[in-house]
């Protein structure tokens, strides 16, 4: 998708071991590197994805995104401009949330007043994006790269995001209904369909589980649980 729409060299890579799947842009080990955009100007604006997959906990048959960064960066060195980020049962901030590297002095004073530290705090304020389920996907960054004009995007592009973001949110949907059954037979019914519940008392069971919330586990918790190998972000 990415060499279809605004680049032309891009190489996703993913790792995969028995318990989780790494899959990111130029991947070496576990960790990605950026991939150059097309676009007009002499700087060079760069695209770093980077995803950790693995199965859910109370199926075991979707892969579930555990964590995932998508960042912007210009120049030679490749620096951040922002970055969206998801992580699944983070306990002091909201899961997904963008993160802006720049600098606000009065912000930064204001920050500083609070007694918490200003130099740089702007890019340490975790902005939410739309929860587990309503997070912005890649195809949305892209189309907003291209409509604003900091990218040359390749004929077609827009059929092509399209289709694959149709994909992306019609899976989020699934899960939210997967999540949710009371609301989406209320709306259903509200509708005219006539929704039946399942009568096997082993799917019953199954679905009360995928409905009821879990007791939040801290992220270390979540860490030994999966005995996942995470990468941590700079």
């Amino acid at each position: 998708m990415l060499n279809k729409t605004v680049c032309d060299n891009a190489r996703v890579v993913a790792r995969v071991t028995a318990h989780q799947a790494v899959v990111g842009t130029q991947l070496g080990a576990l960790t990605s590197q950026p991939v150059r955009l097309r676009s007009a100007a002499q700087t060079s604006i760069w695209l770093d994805v980077q995803c950790l997959l693995v199965l859910d906990e109370d199926e075991g048959r979707f892969l579930t995104i555990e964590a995932s960064y998508c960042g912007l960066k210009f120049g030679d060195a490749a620096e951040p401009l922002l970055h969206y980020d998801f992580q699944r049962d983070k306990e002091h901030y909201t899961e997904a949330h963008i993160q802006v590297c720049a600098n606000h002095p009065t912000f930064e004073t204001f920050l500083t007043e609070l007694g918490r530290k200003g130099a740089g705090g702007l890019s340490k304020i975790h902005l939410p994006v739309g929860g587990r389920r309503f997070r912005p996907a890649l195809e949305d960054v892209l189309e907003c790269l291209i409509i604003e004009g900091l990218v040359e995007a390749k004929d077609g592009w827009q059929q092509l995001i399209e289709q694959t973001r149709r994909e992306y949110r019609l899976r989020q949907i699934a899960a939210v209904v997967r999540r949710n059954t009371g609301t989406a037979q209320a709306e259903l019914e509200r509708l005219g369909y006539s929704v039946v519940p399942p009568e096997d008392q082993g799917l019953r069971a199954k679905i009360s589980r995928l409905i009821t919330p879990r007791a939040h586990r801290t992220v270390v918790e979540s860490r030994n649980d999966r005995r996942s190998g995470k990468t941590r972000r700079r």
